[in-house]
Formats: structure tokens, sequence, C-alpha cells
């Protein structure tokens, strides 16, 4: 979700509807179809809502008259404040967010507290468009004949991988209806975040073996022999 201070610009007040004490992090969404500045602001989604800002008495509508732009914090039946040792017992969900670092017009950020952990640095969090983009500018070494093996990533790097793609997940199945139980969906993000995390040099490893089979095997002969 893009965080677009002009978004937010005319909220007056964040109004929790549940102790925030009680969350490590909430689920962070924009609305664009409120139908009301300040009333409370339904929920449809999944889970349940816990708490949402209220608007200026002068701010205005969006394209569509009658129609506001509000924030909703919410959280699900497996986040970490219902269930403590589930999927989310590190990592959160990528609208996860402190509610503790939310406040009118500000939006809310990712903590230790939140993650669940300690946080990577930004400079380590790149993504893999812009590593991949810097190791294409990268001149290849003079004493490396024939196919070039890929380095094994770094600890930083495979974590931002893994954040990536969870990341990426998590957002298809916001955005998509789903038909099996969403706990289904959470433990299968979880499940293959794990095992790629675990299974990241072997796979990497076993690639560029492949790889490097199809573009240095020497052509064969026609074979002459009759059955």
């Amino acid at each position: 979700m893009s965080k677009d201070p002009t978004d937010i610009q005319h909220e007056e007040r964040i109004v929790w509807t549940e102790d925030i004490d009680g969350f490590d992090y909430v689920r962070e969404t924009l609305i664009t179809e409120a139908g009301t500045r300040a009333r409370p602001v339904p929920w449809h989604g999944a889970g349940r809502r816990v708490g949402y800002s209220t608007l200026k008495r002068d701010a205005p509508s969006n394209e569509s008259p009658g129609q506001f732009t509000r924030r909703i914090f919410w959280i699900k039946e497996h986040d970490r404040s219902e269930s403590p040792g589930g999927v989310y017992k590190t990592a959160m969900p990528s609208e996860g967010v402190d509610p503790s670092t939310v406040a009118p017009r500000v939006w809310g950020e990712v903590t230790e507290r939140a993650w669940g952990g300690p946080l990577l640095a930004p400079s380590d969090t790149s993504t893999p468009a812009a590593r991949q983009e810097a190791q294409a500018n990268r001149p290849p070494s003079p004493d490396r004949p024939g196919p070039s093996r890929p380095a094994a990533p770094s600890f930083k790097e495979t974590r931002a991988v893994e954040q990536g793609v969870t990341k990426a997940f998590a957002d298809w199945l916001y955005l998509h209806e789903v038909s099996v139980p969403e706990t289904l969906g959470a433990a299968v993000s979880e499940e293959f975040k794990r095992w790629l995390w675990a299974n990241s040099q072997e796979l990497i490893s076993a690639i560029a073996d492949a790889v490097a089979r199809q573009t240095t095997l020497p052509e064969q002969p026609p074979s002459t022999h009759e059955q």
C-alpha cells in the first residue's frame, strides 16, 4: 500500500475501539468509499476492526460526492494478538504497523515490537529488482571463463528476498477473494517463507549447476547404433 501523506492530510483523530496495548501490530488499510467524515467506519473484510480515523469537518470528498478517504485498523484471527504462537509469532503481514506509532496525519511504522524481532537496516532492504540491476552492471570477472556461477546470497539478501515473496503473496491474498479459510492461506505463506529460507542456498546452487550443464554440454554426434 502506497503511503502518500496527502491521502491522510485531512485527518483529525484516531479512534481506537480496543486497547492497543494488547496489539504488537495492527493492520492499516486506506479506504476511499467511506460515507462519513467522523462516524464509525464499517469494516466488511476479514477479521475485525479495532480502530479508525476521523476527518476534519471541512475535509473534501473524493471524486465521488459524499465519499471520503479514511484509514481503518484491523486484525485477523491468526494475527499475533489472537494466536501468539501462530504463523505470525515473528514477522507480520505486509500491512502491519505498530499502533503506538499511529497518529492523525501520520502513517504507522514498522518497529521491532511489531516485527517481533530485530529489523533490517534500511540499506539492507533493497528490492530484488534493484539488486539484479546492480549485478547486471557489474563487470564480469576476468579470471572466470565459461558460465559464471552466482555467488551464494548473503543472510541479509536472502532475508530481503524472503520478505519480498511474503509481502507479494500477502498482497495478492488481500486483493483476491479466496474460497478456502484465510488461516490456510496464511499458513501456506508462512510455510513457503520458511521453506525458502531453509533451502535457498541449495536451491540456488542446483539452479546454477543445471544452467551450467545446459550451456557447456558439447553437442553429441548422431548415433549410428541400430536397434
